[in-house]
């Protein structure tokens, strides 16, 4: 989910030409209609958690089945609101009903000229999402904490409070920083219009914040997520001795303490002294220190092979690119003379006109969406085979499988893929994870492939983009190719 946060994030970015109410529909019917999807969200998690809270104390003996069944709804809940609020923003126009609103009662000062965005505009077209998955984690504290309870008879579960706070720093944690980000490049062209005067100084100062946040970025993590540095101990001593014997350079290994709400580790930071391996408590609590040790194995991997600055590469290039591809295309397919084509043909109307402003406006959706989750996806799945063979190498294959089906298990993710693709699409599933490794095991000369076909497809992506680049290059001045990617 936090991924899926990020890549939406990115969409409303994207925007440049918010599209207006379709079918008729009044501003204020658009802003009716968002507001009863938000309700319509947590009626429906409502009725999820009071249905298998009722189950699970009635049923016990059921808890871990109807823990998966809450899994399976909880997912499916958030892809369907997922799907809703961008109808809300391709159908029903809710970016650009919240935009002439904000026009009519912000300040001029604070109006960005070159884009017409009202600071923070863009974090606020996306509170309806944000405020329904809030009030739907409100209503599904109710099915955990039964959960919790009835296998923990000793323990109180977290509070309502502490439950939402730490789900909101839980799936929200890659999607702050890029938001601090926009708000605060937006307050300063805003109030200071001079810096607009030259053509290539918001780019090079965007540039200069996007730089020094990925440098920053593993601190601002810290503090929101309320890392702490792991005790001295056994465990810390073990991570310690096996980062040595890796050649791992790194600043500390910190615990993200999720009141034993998840079982999760990760990697961040580009430069080793500010560099952190983070482990969540409950991974700490029910994994042994060997599974861990493969753990820590698995996010040295991501460092070993480069995969963190692949993927800043990846991002960086391909936001812009996708943007600068989507602008060509637009040139060379006019709306306007489709139009002026379709009106001169007998039994074609407004409404087909309308069809067809209506597939445009979703057209940069389907590119973002479509190639992230298709190039991304594909290789995210092999770096993160390629992170698993290494956390194999650090202790042992058999500790390696067993920590992949310990978190599984405790994180309530399905084995197999069980027809719902977006389980699998960044991550292979665990049954193919452990059978990759199985087979890499047994055939060891394997490996040496399979990596040497990673750097393949790393090398080739990357002169992919590298070509694409340079293409626009050349097209454009350079103060002009400054202010084009300043744009997006």
């Amino acid at each position: 989910m936090p991924f899926l946060l990020l890549l939406l994030f990115a969409l409303i970015c994207l925007i440049t030409d918010w599209p207006e109410p379709r079918a008729g529909l009044s501003e204020q019917g658009s802003a009716i209609l968002v507001g009863t999807m938000v309700l319509a969200s947590w009626l429906t998690a409502w009725l999820v958690a009071q249905t298998l809270s009722w189950q699970m104390n009635r049923h016990p003996d059921q808890r871990y089945v109807l823990i998966r069944r809450y899994a399976r709804w909880r997912r499916n809940h958030f892809i369907v609101l997922f799907g809703i609020y961008l109808i809300s923003i391709y159908l029903l126009g809710w970016g650009r009903v919240l935009l002439n609103f904000l026009h009519d009662w912000t300040p001029e000062i604070l109006t960005i000229e070159d884009r017409g965005d009202p600071p923070g505009f863009r974090v606020a077209v996306m509170l309806p999402f944000v405020v329904a998955l809030i009030l739907a984690w409100e209503r599904f504290y109710k099915v955990e904490k039964t959960a919790y309870e009835l296998g923990h008879a000793d323990d109180r579960f977290l509070s309502r409070w502490a439950y939402l706070v730490m789900q909101v720093r839980h799936q929200f944690y890659l999607v702050v920083p890029p938001i601090l980000l926009l708000v605060f490049q937006q307050f300063l062209f805003a109030f200071f219009p001079s810096l607009n005067e030259h053509g290539y100084m918001p780019a090079l100062i965007s540039l200069g914040m996007i730089g020094a946040a990925f440098m920053l970025l593993p601190m601002l993590l810290r503090y929101f997520l309320g890392l702490q540095p792991l005790p001295p101990g056994p465990l810390r001593d073990r991570l310690e001795g096996s980062a040595r014997r890796l050649g791992f350079n790194f600043s500390n290994v910190l615990v993200w303490h999720t009141r034993h709400l998840f079982a999760n580790a990760m990697v961040t930071g580009l430069i080793p002294w500010i560099r952190y391996v983070v482990l969540t408590d409950r991974l700490i609590d029910e994994l042994t220190p060997e599974e861990i040790e493969a753990v820590f194995g698995h996010e040295v991997g991501h460092v070993k092979h480069h995969h963190l600055l692949f993927y800043l590469v990846f991002f960086l290039t391909s936001f812009i690119i996708l943007s600068v591809v989507w602008d060509t295309l637009k040139s060379w397919i006019s709306l306007e003379e489709i139009k002026a084509a379709i009106f001169d043909l007998p039994y074609v109307g407004a409404d087909v006109w309308e069809l067809l402003k209506m597939l445009s406006s979703f057209g940069k959706l389907f590119l973002l969406a479509g190639y992230t989750l298709f190039c991304f996806g594909l290789v995210s799945r092999r770096c993160e085979r390629q992170a698993d063979l290494f956390g194999a190498t650090t202790v042992s294959t058999e500790a390696f499988i067993n920590a992949l089906e310990k978190v599984a298990a405790i994180n309530g993710i399905p084995r197999h893929r069980s027809g719902n693709w977006l389980l699998s699409w960044q991550h292979p599933t665990i049954a193919q994870r452990v059978e990759f490794l199985e087979r890499m095991r047994a055939r060891p000369d394997l490996s040496a492939n399979f990596h040497l076909s990673v750097q393949l497809i790393q090398i080739a992506f990357l002169y992919l983009l590298t070509a694409i680049v340079w293409y626009y290059t050349w097209q454009y001045e350079l103060p002009d190719l400054l202010r084009v990617l300043t744009q997006y």
